[in-house]
């Protein structure tokens, strides 16, 4: 067990020693290694009634923890501008609940690109994807053990609810009868870049008016969140800027290189349910 952690965590399910997470994210790793040289030869997999079930899952789990941490931060009386991890009393605790399992979720997600190596999307398989999706779930290791609760609510309540849009838009691009009606993949790559920078804003917010939340953490989470908004910019400026117009003829609404959340970005649920090829 790790020294100082939240004595009101302890106990929790793959909280109390970081072992799990670790030998979870090197299996995650190797996994994509493995599955590569595995599928070279062989088919790639359609998938479509997993994919299906998967991406309506996320979507409702997100549903959870979106109307859950509204909830239980309106109880607590939280403050929008800075939150500290004690005040609220119960109700942090409510908090933590919801977090653990904003925590847990980044752990399904690795399925995310476990469907890539089975689809035979390699080049889906990008820096962006695997470093977003392995960080965080390291991260909220950390953040459930020392600030599970108070200012760590915001990001976890702004990405369920894009995660909302995101994952409903990937299930329901699954049948071709609705491609025409999703139109709006552009916008869901503005509303992440749009989530990064108020969780930016959040987070140093507690910086320039001090709550008592350590300071540490919240320039280590604006640090991080930069990392994303700068690859994530790149992306947009690639995708949207660079080459207007140049839609291959049939391809559907969703667009061959952003699906299912951080594809050849930063969209983490990226899972190719709608590449023609392999379907």
């Amino acid at each position: 067990m790790f020294f100082f952690s939240d004595s009101r965590v302890r106990g929790w399910f793959m909280l109390d020693s970081y072992l799990p997470t670790f030998v979870l994210t090197v299996l995650y790793l190797l996994s994509i290694w493995l599955g590569n040289k595995y599928m070279k030869n062989r088919h790639a997999l359609s998938l479509r009634g997993t994919l299906t079930l998967y991406n309506f899952g996320i979507t409702l789990l997100s549903v959870y923890m979106l109307a859950e941490l509204i909830l239980s931060s309106w109880e607590g009386g939280y403050n929008l501008q800075c939150q500290d991890l004690t005040s609220a009393g119960e109700a942090d605790v409510r908090v933590a609940k919801v977090l653990w399992w904003y925590y847990f979720s980044k752990l399904i997600e690795f399925l995310d690109t476990i469907f890539f190596v089975l689809r035979k999307k390699t080049s889906q398989i990008t820096f962006l994807h695997v470093y977003h999706h392995a960080s965080m779930f390291n991260i909220w290791w950390c953040v459930l053990n020392w600030i599970p609760c108070g200012q760590s609510f915001f990001g976890p309540t702004l990405n369920s609810f894009i995660h909302i849009l995101m994952y409903s838009y990937y299930g329901l691009s699954v049948f071709p009868s609705m491609h025409k009606y999703l139109w709006w993949k552009k916008y869901l790559t503005q509303a992440q870049l749009v989530q990064f920078v108020l969780t930016i804003t959040h987070t140093l917010s507690a910086v320039v008016k001090p709550c008592g939340f350590p300071f540490g953490c919240l320039i280590f989470q604006s640090s991080y969140m930069l990392t994303l908004v700068i690859l994530f910019l790149n992306f947009y400026i690639q995708t949207y800027r660079r080459k207007p117009g140049k839609k291959a003829a049939g391809e559907p609404p969703a667009g061959k290189e952003v699906r299912n959340g951080f594809s050849k970005a930063c969209f983490s649920a990226a899972n190719g349910v709608i590449n023609k090829k392999a379907q």
